[in-house]
């Protein structure tokens, strides 16, 4: 089980505890894996979280002390701690609707300040940081002792659990050629949000762009965030405008084929999550993308949506 199932009265006592009193307390939209409530606590807006990972709430805690003087708003951590067999964080509510939330009009509009806010995000200075890969919260440091070695976890060297055996041949053969593929890489030591998707983005009234859940944070190349968004446009259509926005430079081919690479590198984690909570459409859909995938990326629109966006059923819950 990745969620916790803690009774909401339980939870609103223990932050009631941790903050004081809350108000409104009602239950949200929850992810995969926490539950969620919104609440006021001394007039502010607040959002509880309860997950069964104390680390990722640290680390929103880690990035609302480094990032609003880089220009992007986060929500500002008032308290971690446990409730039960889980743990919960308190932060306050930024203003705004999700990306995932807006009509297609208001996706278009924002996706400049979303590829606007991506780039700030790779600009953030990151001094005297040692290692790679997802942050410490507790040091700011990466866990692993190259970038290689942080994108290489996760992708299965075998499938054994897939009964279909084209598609396990499939998978194999193209995480083996992956993994050689990603010992090459180089070093990177700029900051990467590691799952800015539409569900994790605010849009504020002003169009204004805040962040939320930095539980992927890591040190690394700042391409990756960009391959997150383009693979996932490829599944998920609201993620097309963003993509788009963030993909107008002018790439080497270098580029392109580690955009790529980490595009590939996360559709095969993806399969494996899905694989492990036997979501056999969700499976499918990342083995269809995989297959998708072009070998070599002559441009970047080789790596965008081939179809029209809004033509591809949502097939995800995100």
């Amino acid at each position: 089980m990745w969620k916790p199932m803690i009774d909401g009265d339980v939870v609103r006592e223990r932050i009631t505890e941790a903050i004081g009193p809350v108000s409104d307390w009602t239950a949200i939209t929850e992810g995969e894996n926490s539950q969620a409530y919104s609440a006021v606590a001394d007039g502010r807006a607040v959002v509880v979280r309860v997950n069964l990972r104390r680390e990722g709430f640290e680390l929103d805690a880690w990035a609302a002390k480094v990032l609003p003087g880089q220009g992007i708003a986060v929500p500002e951590v008032l308290a971690v701690g446990a409730v039960g067999e889980a743990w919960f964080c308190a932060s306050t509510r930024l203003p705004g609707t999700r990306l995932c939330d807006l009509d297609e009009a208001a996706v278009e509009v924002s996706a400049p300040a979303v590829a606007e806010t991506l780039r700030r995000i790779g600009d953030t200075p990151l001094p005297g940081r040692q290692g790679f890969g997802g942050i410490d919260p507790a040091t700011g440091d990466g866990r692993n002792p190259s970038w290689a070695d942080a994108v290489a976890w996760g992708v299965p060297k075998a499938w054994p659990e897939l009964s279909d055996p084209a598609d396990r041949a499939f998978l194999e053969t193209l995480s083996e050629e992956t993994l050689a593929e990603v010992e090459a890489l180089p070093d990177c030591d700029r900051l990467v949000h590691g799952d800015y998707s539409a569900d994790n983005l605010i849009v504020a009234e002003d169009g204004a762009i805040g962040v939320i859940d930095w539980e992927c944070a890591m040190i690394g190349d700042p391409l990756w965030d960009l391959a997150y968004q383009l693979f996932w446009s490829r599944a998920w259509p609201v993620m097309t405008p963003q993509a788009r926005a963030s993909a107008t430079a002018d790439f080497t081919p270098t580029e392109l084929n580690r955009l790529r690479c980490y595009m590939t590198v996360a559709g095969l984690r993806s399969a494996s999550f899905y694989l492990a909570g036997t979501r056999g459409p969700a499976l499918d859909l990342m083995i269809d993308r995989l297959r998708a995938m072009p070998s070599t990326p002559e441009s970047i629109a080789d790596l965008l949506p081939a179809t029209d966006p809004h033509s591809v059923p949502r097939s995800i819950d995100q």
